[in-house]
């Protein structure tokens, strides 16, 4: 098993890896455990409000029920009032006398002040009372269902709920919802007549118990029920004219809280349905969190983003000019480098390549001069060479050959003849190494005239040179050579019609040609030495090669380019090859060198 080695490691990587174990991943685990903690306390202290909520409820509707079950009693002792109630009226105006005579000693009145209560009704089955204010005769409201249901309870004391729908079309009449304690008014019965029939009846005030519910703002639905109905509700669009909902409607499974408790001799029961807590709400009521995790998060992060950056950057900048080095590009880093370990890498790297420059300077000076004498040597020899056949002959002679095909009316062969002898000049004029595009494609066009004198109508020539491109300065042959190589060893091969064109265009940055052929193409072997040949050119293959001239041009192009010259070969064996030449604009532009 590989052992694990930091030291294989990119040092961004390492960084990375510094960053996820030391802090994000701290970090990450920490403020979760914040907003967990947060957010747990968040919803006991919910709990606790919501406990808080419910004996609020209920301390209040206990206390609004018991207060008005105490004032019942108070009237079941109040032994006027059943004298009152008990006696029989001669008439009316004995029965106000007696009335008015009862309310200075009774507290009816004073007892609706307590906004507990909303109506007292005295009921007696004394057909000598008059029904009005609070005192009515009993046959009045022995059909009522409210009545009938105290009747069937057998109780002395009676909590009864009920929806009155006759309210709704009485001014005043108070809540269709009505609750009401019903008790008998007999207390008195064995000193006075027997068998009387005498019932209170009190109707507490809905409106207010209800709103001892609604002012409850809690974030969910509180409800308060009985065995039967829900009483009341703090749900949007309660209303005391609505009739009662069944108790079944609400589960008590689905509640977060539950209480019962027992009032008015019932039990009755209190349901919160809260609303769920979503983890991140904690963020909406803790907004200081949301600073602290962006701060302990993003801190860490930008600085070890930063320091990162400094380290990387300058290291990848020392390995791309290492690798300009490996290239024999010996270029300093001009860089403000920094006070740390890796500045002083860079200020020693700048050291090293100066003097490896000096040296190079030194030793190739030597090798130059030596490389200047062997030069001068050799153009003597072939200056000597050069005057051993006179130009001059050879042009004469052509000269004479095609005025003597005119004489002879053989106009085809004096044309070639014509193009021959332009084609020679050109050749034989070296001094002159660097031409315009415009009078290499002139030179090219000489060429095609004459291979076509050979071959006929196999070959056909297209061409198309940006109007931009004419006045470009290239080397002399850097194109022709390339057709030549397409003529001879492309289409001349091959039995097929053969096409040649060529293309010359630019762009911002380049001016690009192309050289292309439907000849005998490059099998795929040659085609892998040819590439490897322009990857790794140098004068001296020009002895051992057999592409000379693909290669001659090549180092011509890279000479005159810095090196900056991309020549690229493209071909199938069987289908042509195409040739892209891409030079900078910066040298095709420049002026064309002064003839020795």
């Amino acid at each position: 098993m590989k052992r694990l080695n930091l030291n294989n490691y990119k040092i961004r990587t390492k960084l990375l890896l510094i960053y996820c174990f030391c802090v994000l991943i701290p970090i990450i685990f920490t403020d979760a455990t914040i907003l967990y903690t947060v957010h747990k306390n968040y919803k006991d202290n919910r709990m606790t409000d919501l406990n808080y909520t419910m004996e609020r409820v209920r301390s209040n509707l206990v206390d609004t029920v018991d207060s008005c079950m105490l004032f019942t009693y108070n009237l079941y002792t109040d032994e006027k009032l059943d004298e009152f109630i008990s006696k029989e009226y001669v008439n009316h105006l004995d029965y106000y006398e007696d009335y008015t005579e009862m309310l200075k000693y009774n507290s009816l009145n004073y007892n609706y002040n307590y906004g507990r209560l909303y109506r007292i009704l005295i009921y007696a089955d004394n057909s000598t009372l008059v029904n009005g204010g609070s005192i009515a005769r009993l046959d009045t409201v022995k059909d009522a269902d409210w009545y009938k249901a105290f009747v069937d309870s057998g109780q002395d004391i009676f909590l009864y709920t009920y929806y009155d729908s006759e309210k709704n079309y009485v001014p005043g009449a108070g809540t269709s919802r009505t609750l009401s304690i019903i008790r008998k008014l007999d207390k008195f019965d064995t000193y006075n007549q027997q068998g009387m029939g005498k019932v209170l009846k009190v109707d507490l005030d809905y409106s207010e118990m209800l709103k001892e519910v609604t002012n409850e703002k809690i974030d969910g639905h509180l409800y308060v029920r009985n065995k039967d109905l829900v009483l009341f509700s703090n749900k949007p669009g309660t209303s005391s004219m609505r009739e009662y909902e069944p108790a079944s409607v609400i589960k008590t499974d689905d509640a977060t809280l539950s209480m019962t408790f027992q009032t008015g001799f019932q039990e009755w029961e209190i349901l919160i349905m809260a609303n769920d807590v979503p983890f991140w709400s904690v963020l909406t009521s803790n907004r200081w969190i949301i600073p602290m995790v962006l701060f302990n998060l993003f801190i860490p992060t930008i600085l070890i983003y930063f320091v990162g950056k400094s380290i990387s950057k300058r290291l990848l900048l020392i390995t791309h000019y290492m690798g300009k080095v490996e290239k024999e590009q010996f270029e300093p880093i001009d860089i403000n480098e920094g006070e740390d370990e890796i500045g002083k890498l860079i200020r020693r790297y700048n050291m090293m390549v100066m003097r490896i420059k000096v040296l190079i300077e030194v030793v190739f000076k030597g090798q130059a001069d030596k490389q200047a004498l062997e030069l001068a040597k050799k153009s003597a020899e072939l200056k000597a060479l050069q005057s051993q056949v006179n130009p001059h002959f050879l042009f004469n002679t052509l000269e004479t050959i095609r005025m003597r095909s005119l004489i002879k009316g053989e106009n085809e062969t004096a044309d070639i003849i014509g193009e021959l002898a332009i084609l020679f000049r050109k050749t034989m004029s070296w001094g002159k190494d660097y031409i315009s595009v415009g009078e290499e494609m002139a030179f090219i066009d000489n060429y095609i005239q004459i291979q076509r004198y050979r071959f006929g109508d196999k070959i056909k020539y297209y061409h198309y040179v940006m109007d931009e491109c004419y006045d470009c300065i290239i080397p002399k042959l850097s194109i022709s050579t390339f057709v030549e190589n397409a003529c001879i060893h492309g289409i001349e091969t091959t039995d097929k019609e053969g096409v040649i064109s060529v293309t010359v265009t630019k762009n911002q940055d380049s001016l690009m040609i192309e050289v292309s052929d439907n000849g005998k193409g490059i099998d795929e072997e040659r085609l892998i030495k040819l590439r490897k040949m322009i990857d790794n050119a140098d004068s001296s293959m020009l002895v051992q090669s057999d592409s000379t001239g693909i290669l001659n041009s090549f180092l011509r192009l890279k000479t005159y380019s810095d090196n900056n010259v991309n020549l690229d070969i493209d071909s199938e064996f069987g289908s042509g090859t195409d040739i892209l030449i891409q030079l900078p604009l910066i040298y095709i532009s420049k002026e064309e060198p002064i003839d020795d």
